[in-house]
């Protein structure tokens, strides 16, 4: 059983915020901003300035992904005793590559009240002008910084046949960029950087063409990119593929995770088939080693 929140307690707002243009923010947003008692912020700055834009006069706290696990507690107790608390991140809808979790998954197990009070987003805002149908699609938010770690995840997704939603920092995309034209070839990707604000841009074009663009320019900016769902390929898993797999997993050098990302890599098999068959095949190889003994 849930348990029923205390009318004593206040209540946890998660309130979505304007990405860029300040008038972006919904007319409930401001009436929650206005009338919590704390407003725990990503950016503490950031957030002042949209409160001084409105004439908001609630008290902000500082609420980041260094301190979150620190002052959580404390707003959960400013809750039970009654205050109203709004969290609210530098840009966007909290929680969503932000954030914000903990402190909701805290208060959801004290059976405190979350409201959302929903707004503006990067995610949705990308894909509503991407010219890509996006009935579903994958995020990704931000890929990692390191290199051998993006480009493995990039590897996972490569062949995906959904559209991919793809935060990147401006001083990273250019590397991102080759990585993806390294492993996922020339793919058509829409780019959007600065998204509702005076230099916002929007190119739909192949990976190349917008390395092509960015190379001789410092790029400026917060970027989403969306990439096209993959073209159907032949996904079939033939015998020589099985055996390949069958020596790769009988080798024993490479855990199965690793084995499936290489192989898809190589045959152009999207990650989840070759790891399924890469399971099958380690199963059988098993059951015919305990066969064996079972014969002696």
């Amino acid at each position: 059983m849930m348990k029923e929140p205390s009318r004593a307690e206040g209540t946890l707002f998660v309130v979505a915020t304007p990405i860029g243009n300040l008038k972006d923010i919904t007319v409930r947003a401001l009436e929650v901003l206005k009338k919590v008692d704390v407003i725990a912020a990503e950016g503490v700055n950031r957030t002042r300035a949209l409160c001084q834009h409105y004439g908001i006069r609630s008290k902000i706290r500082s609420f980041n992904q260094h301190n979150q696990k620190k002052v959580s507690p404390e707003f959960i107790s400013l809750l039970r005793s009654g205050r109203s608390i709004a969290l609210v991140t530098n840009a966007g809808t909290p929680c969503i590559s932000d954030p914000g979790t903990y402190f909701v998954s805290l208060a959801l197990q004290a059976g405190i009240t979350v409201t959302p009070i929903p707004g503006p987003s990067a995610v949705t805002a990308a894909l509503s002008a991407s010219g890509i149908r996006a009935d579903k699609f994958v995020f990704l938010g931000f890929l990692p910084a390191k290199q051998g770690q993006r480009s493995k995840e990039l590897r996972r997704w490569k062949g995906e046949r959904l559209p991919l939603v793809i935060y990147e920092a401006p001083h990273r995309i250019k590397d991102t960029l080759r990585d993806m034209l390294d492993i996922m070839g020339d793919v058509y990707i829409t780019v959007l950087r600065e998204l509702t604000k005076v230099h916002e841009e929007i190119r739909r074009e192949r990976v190349s063409e917008t390395l092509e663009l960015l190379k001789d320019s410092e790029v400026k900016g917060e970027i989403v990119l969306v990439v096209e769902a993959a073209e159907k390929v032949n996904e079939s898993i033939n015998e020589d593929i099985k055996t390949y797999i069958g020596r790769l997993v009988s080798g024993q050098e490479l855990p199965i995770k690793q084995i499936a990302a290489k192989v898809s890599a190589e045959r152009g098999i999207p990650y989840r088939k070759t790891y399924k068959a890469c399971l099958e095949i380690l199963r059988r190889q098993e059951q015919d080693g305990d066969d064996a003994k079972d014969v002696h």
